[in-house]
């Protein structure tokens, strides 16, 4: 059986992050298993909102006994995780 892995829209700002929270909460309720992966190679745009979609994943993840692993990260976000000091909570 393959992790399932869920794709954020591909702009992740504060335009649709209310609409991908609302998706991956539904996704973390239905899928079965102890992992889920968010898969952001496909991220183009990332604002605060965004990050912050991808610090909540980890909760939503716990919350559904669920461990939420985050790949694809692009140096963008990266650097934007560094510069608001996340980075380790988008990495464990």
């Amino acid at each position: 059986m393959s992790t399932p892995v869920f794709k954020p829209a591909s702009a992740m700002t504060f335009v649709n992050a209310e609409a991908d929270r609302v998706r991956l909460s539904d996704f973390c309720r239905r899928v079965e298993g102890g992992e889920i992966v968010i898969d952001l190679s496909e991220v183009t745009q990332c604002d605060s909102a965004g990050l912050a979609l991808l610090i909540e994943s980890k909760r939503l993840g716990r919350d559904h006994n669920k461990t939420c692993r985050i790949t694809g990260i692009t140096p963008a976000i990266q650097s934007l995780a560094e510069f608001c000091r996340v980075q380790d909570i988008l990495l464990t």
